[in-house]
């Protein structure tokens, strides 16, 4: 809780900054979480538009799909149609569209998740920025009631 000083300073309880410098620390760690999740979401669109290439420049007759998100089993698929593929288009729902159509939903796809990605990215480096100032004033309040706790003792003594 802040309150208004006599000398017209802001009086801020060193508890009220460390529970701040701790929920900031929960709001980057968060931040952090959403952004890796985007980088992997960036990572699986480019997967796609690289087999999509591939079915249009090389026509294969035969293509590993993987069984699972992380693809640690992959299977061997025999295209059917190898002019079109299942894209999904937003919530729950896919559609069949012609290669080029595809391409350029991943392509929006990505811009889209590219601007959310530096806009978390701007965000945690603000939080940060943040954190490490309030770190820096915890820091020397600490300093300053320990080098007043000593003097006190010797001034006892």
């Amino acid at each position: 809780m802040a309150t208004q000083g006599s000398s017209g300073k802001i009086v801020v309880s060193l508890d009220a900054l460390i529970a701040q410098l701790n929920d900031l620390k929960g709001y980057i760690g968060a931040l952090q979480a959403q952004i890796d999740q985007l980088t992997s979401e960036l990572a699986e669109i480019r997967s796609s538009e690289e087999l999509i290439s591939e079915l249009k420049t090389k026509k294969p007759d035969e293509v590993l799909a993987p069984a699972d998100r992380r693809g640690h089993v992959m299977i061997r698929a025999l295209p059917k149609v190898k002019e079109a593929v299942v894209t999904h288009i937003g919530q729950d729902l896919y559609v069949e569209v012609p290669l080029e159509k595809a391409i350029s939903i991943l392509l929006e796809k990505e811009k889209d998740v590219r601007n959310l990605l530096s806009s978390l990215q701007k965000e945690l480096a603000k939080a940060t920025q943040y954190y490490q100032q309030l770190e820096a004033v915890v820091n020397t309040v600490l300093s300053q009631a320990r080098k007043q706790g000593s003097s006190q003792e010797v001034q006892k003594a």
